[in-house]
This record gives C-alpha cells, sequence and structure tokens, in this order.
C-alpha cells in the first residue's frame, strides 16, 4: 500500500508542471498578438460587381432554318457492258478508290467477233455494190431497147396509115391493110415488153440499195461493237466498285464499275414546312458534319420541291455544294449532314446572345439596377454581329422590339437578383460608372 506522503509530492508535482507549462503557452500568445502586423486603412470604397453588358440595336438578320439530309454525289455512273464478250484485260490502276479520267479505260473485252463480223458484211456490200453496177448496164441496154422498139412502131404506124389510104383510093387489098396491122400489133406488144422491162430496173434497184443500206447499217453496228468493247469511264472521277475480272464473260447491261464524281454534291434537306415562304432559289447554306462539327461546307439551293410531306410536315430543298475533288476536307456522298439554310430576305431585329437569357427572362440594367423583363423568343441564329460588340456564334431573335439603348447583361449564367447595384461594363464601347456597394466582377472578358 502507498505511504501518503509518496501521494502527495506526486500531486504538487504535477501542479506545478502544468502550472509551468500553462505560463509558457500563455507567453508566446501574449508575444505573438504584440507583434501581429497592423493593415492599413484605406479610404477606397466597396466596388459593385461589374457586369459585362451590350446596348440593344437593331441589326440585320437573315433568318435560318435547319434541316438534315444526306448528302449523294450529282454525278455518278454505273458503267454497263452494251456487248456480250470475255474480258481480256482489266487494267492495273482501275481498282476501288482509284481516280480514273474521263474516257479512261475500265476493262478490254474481245472484239474477234465484231471484227469478223464487220468483214462479212463488207463483203456482202461487196457484192451488192457489183449488183447495182450490173444492173447499171442492163438498164442501159433495156433503154436502147425501147428507143429501138418505139422507132420500129412508130415505122410500122406510118405503113398502117399509108394501107389505108391506099385502100381507101382502092390502091390496096383488106388482106394487105390486115398484114400491115398485125405487123403494127407485134411491134406494140414488143415495145410495151421492152417498157415493162425497163420498168422493173427502178425496183430492183432500190431493192439493191435498201440492201446495201441494211448492211452498211449493219457495219456500223458491229464498227459500234468494236468499240464498244473497249469499256471507258465516262466521266472524271474514283472509282468506287470494279464487278468484273479478266476471262469472265459479261452480257449487255450488266454492271463493269462505278464511277463517282466528288466536284459537285447534292444535300436534299428537310425543312419545316413554313419555312416555304421565306425560302428562295439562289439561298446561301451551312452545311456541317454531326460528327465532326469544325467541318463546314458552303452550299446554295438550286431547288425546291413543290409538295410538302403531310405525314411529317416537312419541306425538301436541293443544296448543291461545289468542291475540289482533291481537298481532304471534302464532302463525301453518302454522309448525313445537318444544314442551316439563310434566308435571301433581311430584317431588320433585336438579337441577344443565347446566353443571356434565363428561361423566357432577360436581364437588364437601369439606372445601375438590375431588372429582369420577360420576353418571347422568334427564332435562333448563328453568325456574328460585330456591330453589338459581342463574341457569340448563338443568338436569340426577340419577338418584341427592345427601347435602343437599352443595356443588356451578356452573360446571365450568374444569379443576379433583381434590384442589386452593378457596375455595367458595355462591350466594344466605355464603360459606365455606378455607385460601389458589392465587390467582384462578373463576366467581364
Amino acid at each position: 500500500m502507498p505511504q501518503p506522503r509518496n501521494i502527495i509530492v506526486s500531486v504538487v508535482t504535477q501542479t506545478v508542471v502544468a502550472v509551468v507549462l500553462l505560463g509558457f503557452a500563455a507567453t508566446i500568445v501574449t508575444v505573438l498578438v504584440k507583434t501581429k502586423p497592423v493593415p492599413q486603412a484605406t479610404d477606397v470604397p466597396n466596388r459593385p460587381r461589374r457586369v459585362a453588358v451590350m446596348k440593344a440595336l437593331a441589326v440585320p438578320v437573315h433568318r435560318q432554318w435547319q434541316g438534315f439530309g444526306t448528302a449523294a454525289a450529282m454525278d455518278s455512273a454505273d458503267v454497263p457492258a452494251q456487248v456480250s464478250a470475255i474480258v481480256t484485260h482489266v487494267p492495273a490502276n482501275v481498282v476501288q478508290g482509284a481516280e480514273v479520267a474521263k474516257d479512261g479505260i475500265l476493262a478490254q473485252l474481245d472484239e474477234s467477233d465484231f471484227v469478223q463480223q464487220r468483214q462479212i458484211i463488207t463483203q456482202r456490200i461487196s457484192e451488192i455494190q457489183a449488183q447495182l453496177a450490173q444492173l447499171a448496164l442492163e438498164e442501159r441496154s433495156l433503154e436502147d431497147r425501147v428507143q429501138f422498139a418505139q422507132k420500129e412502131t412508130e415505122l410500122v404506124q406510118r405503113d398502117f396509115q399509108r394501107a389505108i389510104e391506099a385502100f381507101q383510093r382502092n390502091g390496096a387489098t383488106q388482106r394487105e391493110v390486115d398484114r400491115v396491122e398485125q405487123d403494127l400489133k407485134v411491134r406494140q406488144r414488143l415495145e410495151r415488153l421492152a417498157e415493162e422491162e425497163f420498168a422493173k430496173i427502178g425496183p430492183r434497184r432500190e431493192r439493191f440499195e435498201a440492201q446495201r443500206l441494211g448492211l452498211e447499217s449493219e457495219a456500223n453496228v458491229a464498227d459500234l461493237n468494236v468499240q464498244r468493247c473497249t469499256i471507258r469511264s465516262p466521266l472524271d472521277g474514283f472509282i468506287q466498285d470494279v464487278d468484273v475480272e479478266q476471262g469472265e464473260r459479261v452480257s449487255p447491261g450488266q454492271r463493269v464499275a462505278r464511277v463517282v464524281s466528288l466536284r459537285r454534291i447534292e444535300v436534299p434537306l428537310q425543312l419545316p414546312s413554313s419555312a416555304r415562304p421565306n425560302l428562295a432559289i439562289g439561298d446561301q447554306v451551312l452545311i456541317s458534319a454531326r460528327s465532326a462539327s469544325s467541318q463546314h461546307w458552303q452550299g446554295e439551293v438550286r431547288r425546291i420541291a413543290p409538295e410538302d410531306d403531310s405525314s411529317t410536315r416537312t419541306m425538301t430543298v436541293y443544296v448543291e455544294v461545289e468542291q475540289d475533288p482533291h481537298d481532304p476536307a471534302l464532302l463525301p456522298p453518302g454522309k448525313f449532314v445537318q444544314g442551316t439554310v439563310i434566308a435571301g430576305r433581311v430584317e431588320l431585329r433585336y438579337i441577344v446572345p443565347r446566353r443571356a437569357l434565363v428561361g423566357d427572362r432577360l436581364l437588364t440594367i437601369e439606372d445601375n439596377v438590375v431588372r429582369s423583363i420577360e420576353v418571347r423568343v422568334d427564332f435562333h441564329v448563328q453568325g456574328e454581329f460585330p456591330q453589338l460588340g459581342v463574341v457569340a456564334e448563338q443568338w436569340a431573335v426577340l419577338a418584341e422590339p427592345l427601347p435602343d439603348g437599352t443595356l443588356v447583361v451578356v452573360n446571365a449564367a450568374r444569379s443576379l437578383p433583381d434590384g442589386i447595384e452593378v457596375e455595367p461594363v458595355p462591350l466594344g464601347g466605355p464603360r459606365v460608372r455606378a455607385t460601389a456597394q458589392l465587390p467582384g466582377a462578373e463576366g467581364v472578358p
């Protein structure tokens, strides 16, 4: 059991140590308080929050409409075979993705059959020419025979006339008259036969001429078939597909290759039907890729569909984009894109950046005090309006005008309650000073 004396000594020792430590801590605090720096007083008053503003101003606005569509090449061709033949050669550069010039060879077919056919037709034409030459000889011979028969008939006709006159004077008998008349009839019959033979020359010549023309047409077709054995590209472009190989037989109408030109691209955009009164041929269009907003292409409205789609309440405008086929950032066919059609008609409207709106309310400043007003947005536009002094791409067009000179808060992302005093900082113009109450700055670039 511990002695009472030891307990007392222990308690006294602990008490003394505690008092010493508390005294040391109090000394350190006193020294720090006495040696702390004293801030210098300033007479600068508290400043209110600085807010970037713009002055309301009516600016020329082109109404914009947005739609979607799939790009398609305006110039493309599924190149077919026009004859039935064996593919004898496909150039090594005729592969998918390769560039091909107009009239560039896509494939070579076996032309030997058509060359032989052309030779046979040429021989038949020579035969017809020989028959026509022979017919010309016969024509001259028959013409002479007709003239000779006519002269003989005239002579016999005179004899017959003299026989009749002699018979009337009793200088000839009836038998002599009959004999001369019989001779006249024979001469007339021979004349008619000669004339009939001569008349047949014309139809025979026409028949031979028709045969010759038909053979010449066949020869032309044979020549065309020889030319068609060389299948060429109908336009400048790039090869999308090659559908034949060497040694394969092709038939007329069978596709050999598909060639696509990237110079002219057409995008049928689906727009709301309400856009029709504001659109016209020649309106500018900004095409952008949905997957990469940095890609843009300029186009122009070339055609407008006359009918609206009653099921979707949309109309179709056809936008044409002209581009360099070798541009790495070109618009490829088949790409799904978004198009913004900029109407050609200009309207003076009041606009504000979209970031200046909080729901359907707009923050304004009157006498350096924030006031919110209710507004109605008519539509939205994209673009730049340097006359307003605000850097923005998205704008809201107000349905009702604002008083000129109204100060509009450019960025309403932070809460600015009605009635708070601020320091408006007009963008693109001199600052407007206000009474300072609240420190800080907001929205000042």
